[in-house]
């Protein structure tokens, strides 16, 4: 529910690092004047995005062309989180108290959507979901003192609520500011946290784990944005949207021992990382940073909400319908 801060990173046990570099990053033209929170990415010429007012937005050319792929009847809703499996079939998540917060599934592009979830509860609030194939996680805002925690097993078809969410803190919520406040990584979930600042794992079939990582907190705009799977443990962007332009700090974890580490140039909202090792890419309204493991590289002041990469590539979105492609080469 929460959204953006000031720039803080969590390594939490990054192993193996890429020589990776990247080429100008590409703004491209979207088609409309939105804000983009959602992004999804297939590969090097396949990636969808979600947004205000309804809009879902799909390319199949690497970006040449943008098109849009509206849900009927959906215009008043925010659509924060989509995941997409191939250009054809796809998973838009829209937020809001209660029945405002839903999921639509595609399977022929975006010609016709249908719901395949909504949420009863008043006090609901939908943030984001997480896929390892066809199984996959979404988080909610916590009620009567729990995360909202939902189950599919068939790719988004149909979806269960999980009795065994972590309990929350007072005040503690969830992020939905680019789609990646969970995340799964071998047979584990990882969930980044606002106002506490906490990241929450849990390896299936155990107990939840809290990590500090010693971002801002204490208040709404502050807390633990994004979370990804790197190397052997998990990668995490926050802070204080507030002081977006503010260095930070940045904490590594590895078996929860915290080292200080440093921190991007300012806020940094989503996180993403080459085939869930590194590099690692993160994203904010201020710019966009690389992560090898050892030191940040700018890489545009271009300011974005969200990233993903596949193929090879690196997608952006963000605010006023801005999308961005950058080229990471080996």
């Amino acid at each position: 529910m929460i959204a953006r801060g000031l720039a803080l990173a969590l390594l939490l046990a990054c192993a193996g690092a890429s020589a990776a570099q990247a080429s100008e990053l590409e703004l491209q033209r979207s088609g409309v004047d939105v804000r983009l929170r959602g992004l999804s990415a297939v590969d090097a010429q396949v990636a969808w995005a979600s947004g205000r007012n309804g809009t879902v937005l799909r390319t199949v050319d690497g970006g040449t062309h943008w098109e849009q792929r509206p849900v009927p009847g959906a215009r008043q809703l925010d659509f924060r989180d989509i995941q997409a499996f191939d250009a054809n079939t796809a998973l838009a998540l829209s937020i809001g108290p209660g029945e405002s917060s839903r999921i639509y599934r595609t399977e022929d592009g975006g010609e016709t959507w249908t719901q395949v979830l909504r949420n009863r509860d008043e006090r609901g609030f939908f943030d984001c979901m997480a896929f390892e194939g066809q199984r996959g996680w979404l988080l909610g805002d916590p009620v009567d003192g729990r995360f909202q925690l939902f189950e599919t097993s068939d790719g988004g078809r149909g979806w269960i609520m999980r009795g065994d969410a972590p309990r929350a803190l007072p005040d503690e919520a969830a992020y939905a500011a680019s789609g990646t406040c969970i995340a799964r990584l071998r047979g584990a979930l990882a969930i980044a946290t606002g106002n506490t600042a906490r990241v929450l794992v849990r390896k299936d079939g155990g107990a939840w784990q809290a990590f500090d990582p010693a971002m801002s907190r204490g208040k709404p705009e502050a807390g633990a944005f994004s979370v990804t799977a790197s190397g052997a443990g998990w990668f995490a962007v926050g802070g204080d949207y507030k002081a977006e332009t503010a260095p930070g700090n940045a904490a590594a974890f590895d078996g929860g021992k915290l080292r200080i580490a440093p921190a991007p140039r300012g806020f940094r909202s989503g996180v993403a990382c080459v085939d869930a090792a590194l590099p690692c890419i993160a994203a904010g309204p201020a710019g966009v940073d690389r992560w090898d493991g050892k030191a940040w590289t700018p890489l545009s002041d271009v300011g974005f909400d969200a990233v993903d990469i596949a193929g090879g590539v690196a997608w952006f979105s963000g605010d006023a319908g801005r999308i961005g492609r950058l080229r990471l080469a080996d």
